[in-house]
């Protein structure tokens, strides 16, 4: 069943007529009444697959928890047969618990289970939705709760009714037939340096609906992308990306931003199908950023597609840098090394940064070109993924690198920097560096919604880390200011382009952490 249901989701992403994708769209809905009608044995041996009718086991983020028991309520679950469902529980309930419960749940008398379905009642249609009820209920913020749950990875379980690799498709007016595929450009800097002439903002209308896409698309897979699971529905851009095929790219919510660097998921789609995610993180001029196509589909047009959506990537955040950290190519990850993934980036252009890698892979690539047959052995695909890849655009300016290991040393600053405010409490010595930043760059902060006074909190730390900011000019105070306010902003690129108009503020992060 899994071979067929790869074979028509090549065909209905790459169609060779309108008519071959009538007939797979056919074949398709008879395919998933196939699998609800098949013994539970035969069709338990694809679980963990994302095929109509198998079950998904998996410890899913609390963003995509929460849209589970939504959107699906009666095929989802806590997985009580897994044996780590005890100490996720105890971990996640415990600060959740009244005083008056605490013997009951820590006696012998009842099991776990039997405690949740008291606890639970008849109100809620799972125990997965009371508990997501009561851990909103402690009146913990969402960062909190998002960081107690995934220490806990309490494992849930998922029954594919309404859901599968086959349903989760975007709604095409008109599919596009694809009698052959695209090859690579043969100067991928130069294709990606060119903007896009369509990337649009989606209303949220449309946005929710791409969102719900996305989230099928990974979690039926097992799989997750952060900006995905706590997706911003105000910030979901869409990219023509030519042939039927487009690019859609998802900003996270304020609350789950991070401090440097902006984050964002997405998905590629042909003709609606997804064929590929990743995500893609801004940095001043760069972006750390990579792709999984899936299976089904990397005999296809992959090159392209990812020529396309650096292309898109550019287009959306004016940079000059990408990064692909060892993760991407095979470092800890046994998927990307047994696809080659790193002669996929290379092909488009990307290179160690370590020079003795560099130089074992032009060895390795010379060797290729002298014997076609040739494949690198597994022992050197792992060498090679023991340093980041990068591609550089026409134009960059190395001087303008971002070192990602600032990132944890800036952040060590900051911690140090609220220890100067004296024995307070740490909330309390955040909001006195805010009120001191406020103060030298002249903020006003009253009339700013709640999002970006938070980020403005958030990013405190580390301004008041630079020595010199008193004595900076006003225009770049000014600059700063913009800088701080838009981390908070509906869209995240809002504070992209900020840091790229006013480059002082991470100029002097990377002075102070490259002095160090």
């Amino acid at each position: 069943m899994a071979a067929q249901s790869d074979a028509l989701l090549t065909t209905l992403a790459f169609p060779p007529t309108r008519a071959a994708c009538r007939a797979a769209e056919q074949r398709g809905a008879a395919l998933s009444q196939l699998a609800r009608a098949m013994p539970t044995g035969v069709v338990q041996r694809g679980d963990d697959s994302g095929h109509a009718g198998t079950t998904t086991r998996h410890t899913f983020d609390l963003g995509i928890a929460e849209w589970l028991v939504t959107r699906h309520p009666d095929d989802v679950e806590i997985d009580w047969r897994d044996t780590h469902v005890g100490d996720a529980l105890d971990e996640l309930l415990r600060p959740a618990l009244r005083r008056a419960e605490e013997d009951g749940f820590d006696s012998d008398a009842l099991t776990l289970r039997a405690w949740m379905r008291a606890a639970r009642g008849t109100a809620w249609r799972s125990d997965l939705a009371w508990l997501l009820d009561a851990l909103r209920d402690t009146g913990d913020s969402l960062p909190r709760r998002a960081a107690a749950w995934e220490r806990a990875a309490l494992p849930i379980v998922w029954k594919l009714r309404g859901a599968s690799v086959l349903h989760a498709r975007l709604d095409v007016a008109q599919p596009v037939p694809r009698p052959s595929f695209r090859v690579s450009p043969a100067r991928p800097a130069r294709t990606i340096a060119t903007p896009l002439k369509a990337v649009r903002l989606l209303p949220a209308t449309l946005s929710d609906s791409v969102i719900e896409v996305a989230r099928e698309t990974l979690a039926v897979r097992c799989r997750e992308v952060h900006a995905i699971s706590y997706a911003n529905r105000d910030e979901v851009w869409l990219a023509d990306l030519g042939k039927g095929t487009s690019i859609a790219i998802i900003g996270v919510v304020p609350a789950l931003r991070l401090s440097l660097e902006a984050n964002y998921g997405f998905v590629l789609f042909s003709n609606g199908v997804p064929v590929g995610y990743g995500g893609v993180s801004p940095l001043f001029r760069q972006a750390n950023t990579g792709i999984n196509i899936f299976a089904p589909f990397r005999g296809t047009e992959a090159g392209m597609l990812w020529v396309r959506a650096l292309q898109a990537f550019r287009t959306l955040f004016p940079i000059d840098r990408f990064i692909a950290n060892p993760f991407q190519i095979g470092g800890g990850n046994a998927e990307a090394l047994k696809s080659g993934a790193f002669w996929f980036y290379h092909r488009l252009g990307f290179r160690p940064s370590d020079p003795a890698l560099a130089a074992l892979a032009d060895a390795e690539l010379a060797q290729r070109q002298r014997d076609r047959s040739h494949r690198s052995p597994m022992a050197t695909l792992k060498r090679l993924a023991g340093a980041d890849l990068v591609l550089t655009l026409p134009g960059h300016d190395a001087r303008d690198d971002f070192d990602e290991r600032w990132l944890g040393a800036i952040s060590v600053r900051a911690t140090a920097q609220m220890a100067t405010e004296g024995r307070v409490r740490r909330h309390r010595a955040q909001q006195m560096l805010a009120a001191h930043v406020a103060k030298t760059l002249g903020a006003d902060r009253r009339a700013w919604r709640a999002d970006e006074r938070d980020a403005f909190e958030q990013l405190a730390p580390i301004a008041a880390s630079i020595p010199d900011l008193a004595d900076w000019p006003n225009t770049d105070r000014r600059a700063l200011l913009r800088i701080m306010r838009a981390k908070g902003a509906q869209c995240e690129r809002d504070f992209v382009l900020a840091n790229l108009a006013a480059p002082r503020f991470m100029r002097a992060i990377a002075k102070l952490c490259s002095d160090s």
